[in-house]
């Protein structure tokens, strides 16, 4: 028996996997060798195309430069950390707690080691050459892999095996002339290029420089806290990264017409947003076990809606990312807006050309907020789900920021292409932006569009702008003598007043076939419970006649008999709200039309662990003069919303309450839900208004509402001192409401 010890030895084609195969492109490989240099201390870098053609594709003598004034380079540095791939010396030195830099206490962006290894994605033959503050020589360091093919399985054209450790690397210490006097840094040169070049790609590259360490000057007021100034010159002439004209309207695009300016973070910990939108004082906060949130499409689609059965709650959801902090500025790209938020058509395009950033300790995170990047996978969501519920990528300009301490888990991949996937952390942070960016497209989007509305609407009407026009223009032309065109708009308005009392008498109707469709969907929907039950019992019984011979059967049968009945009463109780909407007012006793809407919503409430109770108050029954059908609509409607919002909170604490009170009029109906929002208080009673985000409808307080309305009786919220329970109260009067 023999044995031995072996050791790895690579082949010297390793350096073209870390280089041209493990980088995307050029630009990123650039980009690499100046985040290089913010780990270096440098406060100005140049990147230098010598030599180009005048489009800017590269010739035989044309070479790209890179020179920084960071801290350079000791001989001992490039001996055993340049010259030695994948060196774990800034990876350790981050473990041991050390994770800025010596000077400017920068957050150290580099830890694998093998970043350097991007210049071979650009040229084969490199010259390093570079000075540390105070040294008396500068190194230069020569790779020339000119004689190699570019997988170093030849040299010279002959057919070799070329390991790593064969390949020699020329070093000299020269007194200083390339970084003379006291200047100290690191100058790259970039020979034989690779590559395609050419005006698009340095455009590109110029833009993605100026993005690498400031998200913040070019699209706001305000400036880096530690910004390190790249240029880009293109055979000595700078190249001008951004377009000023374009930076300073794309400024006062968002200081100016942004819908909302939100900056806020997310506390991993408390899994609680805090934000503010504008310039206010106020900072509102969101948590995840909100019940706004657990109603969002996105959640549910992960987690499933609300808390819980009525035995089980759903447990904290940890989420593995992190802390982190964001800017968000949200354009409105619908057409015939008026005021201050309308946008152009050039100005919709300059917002589309940025998304949402990512920056790590203050440099940008490749390739996210590239335009045609949905890291957030934002188009995707809107496809696969509803594309109401979200934002779409050209309209949302912003940032997120990270840190190494505070989100270790998201780090970058060795390719420089984004985080890595693995481990979750990467998805929990785009589920999370997604989530609140959700959030605030249901919310306080929502109700930016529905003052909108409110305006444009309420300006129409109330300006009688149609008659005014109409009124103008025939008076003008009766002034000119024009009596037959005149006599003609006046009969347009005659037709214009009729048809407008005719859409008002439509929409009434409407109101009434919207308010009979939503209850003919909540019946069904307990409808179709109980088939679900009938069927388990037929399939149950169906086994047992298979194997038992007895009285079994015939109970069973009752059972599903008894199932059946339920639907078929059931039925019934919708057919009433048909043949109700057409009946004439009368007086009804409240409480049993109520009974018999609570039995409808008995099953859910049930299954949910809702308890209810009724309480009459007064010496005599509620009474009230209208139809079965518009109180059956209005009970409908109130069950509906609470046994929605109490699904959210602790299956324990989950209570209907009815109050009939015939000395007031009135019936208080409560719930131990959430509560209305302040901020939906206003507009819950208005048409196409929901507070359940996309879940709801925003008719069906409407609708109860406009039919109260017609007999004279109001739904409203109750006040602070005439609550029962902690959730929603509302109180439905049946007290005629006085108009004189």
């Amino acid at each position: 028996m023999t044995s031995e010890s072996l050791s790895f030895r690579p082949y010297a084609r390793l350096l073209t996997m870390l280089g041209e195969q493990l980088i995307k492109n050029e630009r990123i490989a650039l980009v690499e060798l100046i985040r290089n240099a913010y780990d270096a201390d440098a406060e100005q870098v140049d990147v230098r195309f010598e030599d180009f053609n005048d489009d800017m594709t590269p010739s035989d003598a044309s070479r790209i430069v890179v020179q920084d004034n960071g801290t350079g380079m000791t001989v001992e540095t490039l001996r055993s950390e340049w010259m030695n791939p994948a060196t774990p010396r800034k990876y350790v030195a981050k473990r041991a707690g050390k994770r800025r830099t010596a000077l400017k206490k920068r957050a150290i962006i580099g830890e694998k080691g093998i970043g350097r290894f991007a210049v071979l994605k650009l040229g084969r033959r490199v010259t390093i050459t570079t000075r540390p503050p105070g040294a008396e020589v500068e190194a230069v360091l020569q790779w020339d892999f000119s004689r190699f093919d570019p997988d170093f399985v030849t040299d010279d054209g002959h057919d070799t095996e070329v390991f790593l450790d064969e390949i020699a690397v020329a070093m000299v210490q020269n007194p200083p002339t390339r970084i003379p006097g006291d200047e100290h840094g690191t100058v790259i040169e970039i020979e034989q290029l690779n590559g395609s070049w050419g005006w698009p790609v340095v455009r590109r590259l110029s833009r993605d420089v100026f993005d690498l360490t400031d998200p913040v000057s070019r699209i706001t007021e305000h400036e880096a806290d530690d910004r390190m100034d790249v240029s880009v010159f293109c055979n000595g002439t700078r190249h001008d990264s951004v377009d000023a004209t374009a930076a300073e309207t794309l400024k006062a695009l968002i200081e100016d017409k942004a819908v909302l300016r939100i900056e806020g973070t997310f506390a991993c910990p408390t899994g609680t947003f805090s934000y503010r939108i504008g310039e206010g004082p106020a900072v509102e906060e969101i948590a995840l076990e909100d019940p706004k949130i657990a109603g969002l499409w996105v959640w549910r689609s992960r987690f499933g809606r609300g808390r819980g059965t009525s035995t089980q709650l759903l447990l904290p959801v940890p989420f593995s990312c992190g802390t982190f902090s964001f800017h968000f500025y949200i354009f409105d790209f619908a057409r015939g807006l008026d005021g201050t938020h309308s946008l152009t058509q050039k100005e919709k395009n300059l917002i589309k050309g940025h998304r949402i950033y990512l920056y790590r300790d203050g440099v940008r995170v490749y390739p996210y907020g590239d335009p045609d990047d949905d890291w957030l996978a934002i188009d995707v969501t809107r496809g696969t789900g509803r594309a109401g519920n979200f934002f779409s990528n050209d309209q949302i300009v912003g940032w997120i920021d990270i840190g190494q301490e505070e989100n270790p888990n998201l780090r970058d991949k060795t390719n420089r292409e984004g985080l890595i996937e693995t481990g979750g952390a990467a998805h929990d942070l785009i589920f999370l932006v997604q989530v609140f960016l959700s959030y605030i497209k249901q919310y306080p989007f929502a109700r930016y569009r529905h003052r909108q509305h409110q305006r444009s609407t309420a300006r129409l009407v109330q300006d009688q702008v149609v008659p005014i026009h109409l009124t103008e223009l025939r008076r003008a032309l009766a002034d000119a003598g024009h009596r037959t065109h005149a006599n003609a708009v006046q009969r347009i308005e005659r037709d214009y007043h009729r048809e407008r009392k005719h859409l008002v008498q439509r929409a009434e109707i409407s109101e009434d076939l919207a308010g009979v469709g939503l209850s003919v969907e909540m019946a069904s929907h307990d409808i179709m419970l109980l088939l679900e039950r009938g069927r388990a019992i037929a399939r149950e019984l169906a086994q047992t006649a298979r194997l038992l011979r007895n009285e079994e059967i015939s109970e069973m049968t009752d059972r599903l008999i008894g199932v059946l009945q339920q639907v078929v009463d059931g039925m019934r109780d919708v057919q009433t709200l048909f043949k109700s909407s057409r009946r004439r007012r009368k007086r009804l006793k409240v409480e049993p039309l109520l009974k018999k809407i609570y039995r409808i919503y008995k099953p859910l409430l049930d299954a949910r662990n809702v308890r209810y109770r009724v309480v009459s108050a007064g010496p005599s029954p509620l009474v009230a003069s209208t139809t079965d059908g518009v109180l059956m609509q209005v009970f409908i409607n109130l069950f509906d919303n609470s046994a929605y919002w109490l699904e959210t909170v602790d299956p324990d604490a989950r209570e209907i309450r009815v109050t009939a009170d015939s000395d007031r009029g009135e019936l208080l109906f409560s719930d131990s839900g959430p509560g209305i929002d302040p901020e939906d208080l206003p507009y819950i009673f208005d048409a196409f208004y929901s507070g359940k985000g996309q879940e709801g409808r925003g008719l069906g307080l409407y609708i109860a509402r406009q039919l109260l309305a017609r007999h004279d009786y109001r739904i409203f919220v109750a006040q602070t001192r005439d609550r029962v329970l902690s959730g929603a109260n509302f109180v439905v009067s049946f007290a005629a409401e006085d108009r004189s």
